[in-house]
């Protein structure tokens, strides 16, 4: 019953008590499931309020700043729905968790779902968890293309290949770029 506990009465009675600077809502986890009614993504098994307003109105009303947690580069459930969004290991087996930064993702949904909630909620600012320790090392069909584009070649699949250390440099590129 994910919100069913969130009320205006509790949240003001607790940041009253708290009185903090800021407050943060859990808007996205890793399992890719937003705890608010996204009509982007996908809103979390058993929600039955919309809490994330809840707490926007009260943080407004007693002036403290909106903050929300959003998983990036991992998300479980946006691999299971989209495959082809999936980082892939050298063998071509796609990740179970990690997105492609290469791949849709971010402009399909990550964007997408980050500015519905600017614009619904006028969120004070957010944490994007699960990045740059949650991004893998990828071998999928767009990360290999853009790699032959760059060196002509055939990207390396171990640590004991020639080009490793520029394929691993390629990849903190991506990200950074992401």
């Amino acid at each position: 019953a994910v919100g069913a506990e969130t009320t205006a009465e509790n949240i003001r009675e607790l940041i009253e008590r708290v009185r903090p600077d800021w407050v943060q809502w859990d808007c996205k986890g890793h399992p890719g499931y937003a705890s608010y009614p996204t009509e982007v993504g996908w809103p979390a098994p058993g929600l039955v309020a919309d809490g994330l307003a809840v707490l926007r109105e009260v943080t407004r009303e007693l002036g403290v700043a909106l903050l929300i947690h959003y998983s990036g580069v991992i998300d479980e459930k946006a691999v299971a729905e989209h495959p082809e969004w999936a980082a892939r290991n050298a063998e071509g087996e796609p990740s179970r968790r990690a997105t492609s930064t290469f791949g849709p993702y971010v402009d399909e949904l990550m964007i997408p779902q980050l500015r519905e909630v600017v614009e619904r909620y006028d969120i004070d600012g957010v944490w994007v968890d699960g990045d740059c320790w949650g991004a893998e090392l990828d071998w999928s069909e767009p990360a290999v293309a853009a790699w032959r584009a760059q060196t002509g070649t055939e990207p390396p699949t171990s640590p004991e290949d020639d080009d490793w250390e520029a394929w691993n440099d390629f990849q903190r590129e991506q990200f950074l770029r992401y």
